[in-house]
């Protein structure tokens, strides 16, 4: 079996400052079929590392460290923030402002009755190995090419730590990837980053949730893969992806084609990505690629008699084309990802998301004052959300 090639966005991207105040995030998503019933699921994987030079050895739950002080509460002060370096305290009865500190692995499926369930752990129990990318927990591997875990909340758990931000449940998986098609492009501002490591990721194996076995195919796991690192997440946030796309002209699979983009990034709020259908290749925003380039994006809320939905909406126009993509997802197949910022101060990015997505995208070139549509085509289980940080109430 040959080496793979490592992509140095595979690697551990968190040094200098950003260890003491940044974050690192690892996305995985596949769609896979329940054993029993063959019905079609889409999963997450993530993995979501912040500050981890603040409390190496300790957990540090921000949104939970939020205590009162007295002049006689010193003891409580050295217990909290044990083991902890750059963490700001405020004494005479105001609380004590605590950066987070950890690793989060995040796993979970979207859809109806969709869940997500959370582990935290200390960054010192986690080795990372630079010659084969791989970071290893006690229950968990990620891999260049390969994802191992399992997850466990129990009901009494989260009465005990809500702070947890989950659903109880179980997952396990055990997992092969392969990124056939991703970006050598960087995304983002100065003060993030975000690369689509897999737009069109292969993944086999299985995934185990509150006993349900379901079973992931190559060639109907449409699987995505991504990365974001910096000093602290997009606000607001928005985000498509998808690599399952038919064109309504022929009625064929687009093979080739995916769809990947987010932000917003840097002052003017600006997307960034790519669109490819069949080999002709859209950039949207970075570094040079976006000279010249007209956006608008949006999201809405939609009334619709099949249930309440969400509809993302992206405009591009450079040159000769003319892009319109569209995405509606249900709110009922949607539900809230939290995130603590590098910062803390009880500050979440709250990322209302899902993967059930479904929409099109029309690709039309300039005919003097008209357009000529090139392609249409619809675009199915899409990755579609929308963030915004915010602070958490007393």
């Amino acid at each position: 079996m040959a080496t793979k090639k490592i992509n140095s966005f595979e690697q551990y991207l968190l040094k200098g400052g950003l260890r003491s105040e940044g974050f690192e995030r690892w996305r995985y998503s596949f769609c896979a079929n329940s054993k029993s019933t063959g019905a079609e699921k889409r999963f997450f994987i993530e993995l979501y590392l912040v500050n981890p030079a603040v409390s190496p050895n300790v957990v540090v739950i921000a949104q939970k460290s939020r205590v009162a002080m007295g002049a006689s509460d010193a003891a409580a002060q050295r217990a909290l923030t044990s083991g902890m370096s750059g963490y700001d305290s405020r004494f005479s009865g105001q609380e004590i402002v605590v950066k987070p500190s950890y690793l989060l692995v995040k796993a979970g499926v979207y859809g109806e009755n969709g869940k997500q369930v959370n582990k935290f752990i200390s960054s010192s129990k986690f080795n990372f190995a630079k010659t084969t990318a791989t970071l290893k927990t006690d229950s968990c591997l990620f891999s260049a090419d390969m994802l191992i875990g399992v997850v466990e909340v129990t009901e009494g758990e989260l009465r005990m730590n809500p702070e947890m931000l989950c659903n109880p449940g179980f997952i396990k998986w055990e997992l092969k990837y392969e990124n056939s098609v991703g970006s050598s492009s960087l995304f983002g501002s100065g003060t993030n980053s975000w690369v689509p490591i897999g737009f069109k990721s292969k993944f086999v194996g299985n995934v185990v949730l509150d006993g349900e076995e379901y079973v992931v195919t190559p060639e109907k796991s449409f699987g995505y893969v991504d990365k974001s690192w910096g000093e602290t997440l997009s606000n607001p946030y928005y985000h498509i992806s998808t690599s399952r796309l038919t064109s309504i002209i022929s009625g064929k699979g687009l093979e080739s084609s995916y769809v990947s983009i987010e932000g917003e990034f840097g002052k003017k709020k600006e997307l960034n990505g790519v669109i490819n259908i069949e080999g002709k290749t859209f950039k949207v925003g970075g570094l040079l690629n976006g000279i010249g380039l007209k956006e608008t994006h949006k999201c809405t809320q939609l009334p619709s008699a099949d249930g309440e939905k969400l509809h993302w909406s992206v405009s591009l126009e450079k040159g000769e084309y003319v892009v319109d993509l569209d995405v509606y997802c249900k709110t009922s197949e949607m539900f809230v990802r939290d995130y603590e910022v590098p910062q803390g101060k009880r500050m979440l990015m709250k990322v209302l998301g899902g993967g059930t997505g479904n929409g099109e995208v029309r690709i039309f070139r300039k005919v003097g004052k008209n357009l000529e549509l090139l392609e249409h085509a619809n675009l199915y289980d899409t990755i579609c959300e929308l963030g915004e940080i915010d602070a958490i109430e007393s």
